[in-house]
């Protein structure tokens, strides 16, 4: 899962816009809620699942897909009131935190102090990650997953069986529990799910038709597979498309992702790219040893206690996992033309790193600009090359900072207030 992987601001989003204010059916949908923020839950009927659309892409095969679920998480997040977050979504935590009662604010104040602060957890992507085994599409199926308790250690043994679950013992989700209780309630009390579909799901209908067409030529398992060395096995590739995501590209569990509306496609893509990456390897033995060391390197230690917690990666490895998989992403991103600023124009993969997470990710940078001179003619595997690295004196333990300072597109690391 990554934090931000966005190769430089989003542009200027189109019609619906949240900055440029809600649309009619919005004002509506305000104007009822606030007629009913006191009402009795509101019933939700059954309604069908939304459509997906599929693309043949080479090696991938992609699935576009709604998500009131993982909607529902993202927008629980940003009612925290994070600036992080809210910056995007000015209008729309206006409009629903003010129907906020004081125990749902309750809930909101702890799960930002158990999950975000005790924890070190980005509340939102961890929350997407977790109920991701469930398989939840709906407010109700979130709804029913914490209040039965079947159902809730279903969850947590079915998140306990993956890899991500290696550096969480579950602990902060059982303390939030009820207070995810809480909030699902409040959303089931002011109709989020009906405002979801007739307000958020045309907005995210209308993206994935543009996204449809567009996705076609992007064969991003392949290139994966190609600097990676070996099969992903990946039957299908599913982009969740949101309304509430910004900043993020998350990855969640299976072959999933979570992308937003206002996207463009070089950053849709660029995140299906990255999020194929994780884990890059499995680390084990001699890469272990190697990288375990180089976690020690002074440089390499001040990016991971110094940098902005907002980003994420307040762990050596997760830091190093991160770095080895950006490495790879924007590498072929550059390639294939994936790598835009702001204005549309190309964007070098150097000043891709010195902008984003203020310049945070040295290591994935010296791997970028080593894999541009990699000779692919004699490439086995990912793992081989960066023993190769190692073994050649490229990475050494202690001198990061040097080998960083070497290439000629280094810049001062922001992170560091250099």
């Amino acid at each position: 899962m990554t934090p931000d992987p966005l190769a430089s601001p989003v542009p200027a989003p189109t019609t619906f816009d949240s900055r440029r204010g809600l649309p009619a059916v919005a004002l509506v949908a305000t104007l009822w809620l606030a007629s009913s923020g006191c009402a009795s839950r509101q019933v939700v009927p059954t309604a069908p699942a939304p459509a997906v659309t599929r693309v043949e892409a080479g090696r991938t095969h992609w699935v576009l897909r709604p998500s009131e679920a993982y909607d529902a998480l993202c927008l629980l997040n940003l009612l925290r009131g994070d600036a992080f977050y809210t910056r995007f979504y000015p209008e729309e935590f206006q409009r629903f935190s003010a129907l906020l009662e004081p125990g749902e604010k309750a809930a909101l104040a702890h799960l930002t102090e158990r999950m975000g602060k005790q924890a070190g957890k980005m509340v939102g992507p961890y929350l997407t990650l977790v109920f991701s085994v469930t398989g939840a599409t709906t407010v109700e199926d979130l709804a029913r997953t914490v209040s039965d308790d079947a159902a809730w250690i279903a969850m947590r043994r079915g998140f306990e069986a993956t890899s991500y679950a290696e550096d969480s013992d579950f602990t902060e989700m059982e303390d939030v529990r009820q207070d995810l209780g809480v909030l699902f309630a409040f959303l089931q009390r002011i109709g989020f799910s009906r405002i979801w579909r007739a307000e958020y799901l045309p907005q995210v209908e209308q993206a994935i038709a543009r996204l449809g067409v567009q996705v076609a030529p992007h064969d991003v398992v392949g290139w994966g597979e190609d600097v990676l060395g070996r099969a992903l096995h990946v039957e299908e590739l599913n982009a969740h498309v949101l309304k509430f995501a910004r900043p993020h590209g998350i990855r969640v569990t299976g072959w999933n992702f979570l992308t937003d509306l206002t996207y463009p496609l070089s950053v849709t893509v660029k995140t299906a790219v990255h999020e194929l990456l994780h884990p890059p390897f499995k680390r084990e033995g001699a890469i272990d040893a190697r990288l375990t060391a180089l976690e020690a390197d002074p440089y390499f230690q001040r990016l991971v206690r110094e940098h902005d917690p907002a980003f994420g990666y307040t762990t050596a490895k997760g830091l190093t996992e991160e770095d080895c998989a950006e490495a790879i992403d924007v590498f072929v991103s550059e390639r294939q033309g994936l790598l835009r600023a702001k204005d549309g124009k190309p964007l070098t993969g150097a000043a891709f790193f010195r902008d984003h997470d203020d310049g945070m990710h040295v290591l994935a940078y010296v791997l970028y600009e080593e894999l541009r001179r990699a000779d692919f003619s004699q490439w086995t595997t990912y793992e081989d090359f960066l023993l190769k690295l190692f073994d050649t004196g490229v990475l050494v333990p202690g001198k990061l900072e040097q080998r960083f300072r070497s290439y000629t597109g280094s810049y001062p690391v922001k992170a560091l207030k250099e």
